[in-house]
């Protein structure tokens, strides 16, 4: 039996969950890892990918908090290093969300591109990834804010 373009489920792509990831937190480039996996039906991959990114979001927010708390000396310093670590932190949590994207789902684009199956458009991910970002992140400030002062 063979599946046509319109009976696939929309995906989000890598090129939509790196924008989303950059812009919005690693936990949107999660929340759309784990959309694909959900809409493929794979729901426990789609719960573990969701917990993994919750849990290195936490970490690198943790870690970061620390390297500001160590580095900046005097509270001027603070805005200047604030915009540049934000752009690193940007770029790394990028980084590590179109890498994880390519390790786990990487084979199912190649399948799913040779299906001709459609996918999300780019500001329909960044909407998402937006939304997703502020949901997830708001049980974790109070949680990093308070890891910020030990």
């Amino acid at each position: 039996m063979t599946t046509t373009p319109t009976e696939l489920p929309k995906l989000y792509s890598m090129h939509s969950i790196g924008v989303a990831t950059f812009f919005c937190s690693l936990l949107a480039g999660g929340y759309l890892l784990y959309a694909n996996y959900k809409a493929l039906g794979m729901r426990k991959l789609a719960y573990y990918t969701l917990a993994a990114s919750v849990l290195v979001f936490v970490f690198l927010m943790v870690a970061m908090s620390i390297y500001i708390d160590g580095t900046a000396s005097a509270p001027d310093e603070l805005p200047q290093l604030s915009i540049t670590l934000s752009l690193i932190a940007a770029v790394a949590q990028a980084i590590i969300a179109v890498l994880a994207t390519q390790s786990l789902q990487g084979a199912m684009f190649a399948t799913f591109n040779e299906m001709q199956g459609p996918y999300h458009s780019t500001w329909h991910a960044f909407f998402v990834g937006l939304c997703a970002a502020f949901v997830l992140s708001l049980p974790l400030t109070p949680f990093v804010a308070a890891l910020a002062h030990f």
